[in-house]
C-alpha cells in the first residue's frame, strides 16, 4: 500500500525512522531480549505482542490517519471503543496532548498492553476500562486469535477467534457522567458497533457526540446489511452528515467500511 504522508521535516524523518526500524525487525524476525516488542515513535514508547502488529498499527493509524478530526477545542473529550494496545490513544495524544480519553478494550492481553503503554508514557486524563461495550450489561464470550492482542477479537462467534474468554459488558451511556458533550467516538469493535449505536439512538444519546468515526463490519446480503441501513437512517434523522469510505479490500461475502458522522452545526 502506498501512503501520501502529511508529515514533513523532522516528523517526516521520524516516520522514515520508525518504518525502517519496524520493517527490519519484522523482515528479519528479530526477537528482543526479554520478549518485549517495543518501539519509540514520536516521543512515545509503545509495546505490542509482535513487531508485525506494531508496524501494521503504525501504518494504519499514523499514516492513513482514519481518526483524524478537527474539534473546536484543543482539549477534546474522546471515547476510544476498541482501543486494543493503545496506538490510537497515542495518536490522539500526539494531536491533542491535553485530550481527555476514555478507552475500552475487552481483550485481556490487549488491555494489559494498553495499560502498560498508558503508564509508560505518563499519559494524563486517560481512563481505561477492561470491558466490552454492548446494548446490555452482563457477561458475554469474547472470541480472539492465538495472538493474545489480536486485532480481530469480537463478541461474535463468526469472527476469526479460536480462543474464548468471558468478559463483562457495559452500556456506553453508563460512562457519560457529567460530561455534557464528547467531541469524538472512535468505534472499532469488530461487529458489535450496530448494537452500540442502536442503543445510543434508542436512548436519545447520539447527539452527545459531535463526531463519530466508526469501522462498520457486515456480511453482504445478510441482516447485517440492514443494520447498516438502520444506522445511517438514525444519524440522518438526527441531523448528522456523513461520509463513507472503504476500510479494507472488498471480500466475496463481507465488507469493512469507515463511517464518519458529524453534527452539521459543529463544522
Amino acid at each position: 500500500m502506498a501512503y501520501r504522508s502529511r508529515y514533513r521535516g523532522r516528523e517526516g524523518l521520524e516516520v522514515f525512522r520508525v518504518l525502517t526500524a519496524l520493517w527490519l525487525k519484522t523482515t528479519f524476525k528479530w526477537t528482543p531480549s526479554g520478549g518485549m516488542y517495543r518501539q519509540r515513535l514520536f516521543g512515545f514508547t509503545v509495546e505490542g505482542s509482535s513487531y508485525e502488529l506494531l508496524l501494521r498499527l503504525f501504518k494504519e493509524l499514523f499514516l492513513v490517519e482514519p481518526y483524524a478530526f478537527e474539534p473546536a477545542t484543543s482539549t477534546p473529550y474522546i471515547v476510544d471503543a476498541g482501543a486494543n494496545i493503545g496506538m490510537a490513544v497515542l495518536y490522539f495524544k500526539k494531536q491533542f496532548p491535553t485530550a481527555h480519553i476514555i478507552a475500552f478494550e475487552p481483550n485481556p492481553e490487549a488491555f494489559r498492553l494498553l495499560a502498560c503503554n498508558v503508564a509508560a508514557n505518563n499519559l494524563r486524563n486517560v481512563q481505561l476500562h477492561n470491558v466490552a461495550l454492548a446494548p446490555t450489561q452482563g457477561e458475554l464470550p469474547f472470541y480472539f486469535g492465538t495472538d493474545g492482542a489480536s486485532l480481530t477479537g469480537s463478541l461474535h462467534p463468526h469472527a476469526t477467534g479460536v480462543q474464548t474468554v468471558l468478559v463483562p459488558t457495559r452500556r456506553l451511556a453508563d460512562y457519560f457522567d457529567a460530561t455534557p458533550i464528547f467531541h469524538l467516538l472512535k468505534l472499532d469493535v469488530e461487529g458489535a458497533e450496530a448494537g452500540i449505536l442502536a442503543d445510543l439512538a434508542a436512548t436519545g444519546l447520539l447527539p452527545r457526540f459531535q463526531q463519530y468515526v466508526v469501522e462498520f463490519h457486515y456480511s453482504i446480503g445478510t441482516t447485517e446489511s440492514a443494520q447498516l441501513a438502520a444506522c445511517l437512517q438514525a444519524f440522518e434523522q438526527r441531523g448528522f452528515a456523513y461520509s463513507i469510505r472503504q476500510a479494507l479490500p472488498r471480500l466475496a461475502h463481507s465488507q469493512d467500511i469507515i463511517l464518519h458522522f458529524w453534527q452539521r452545526s459543529y463544522l
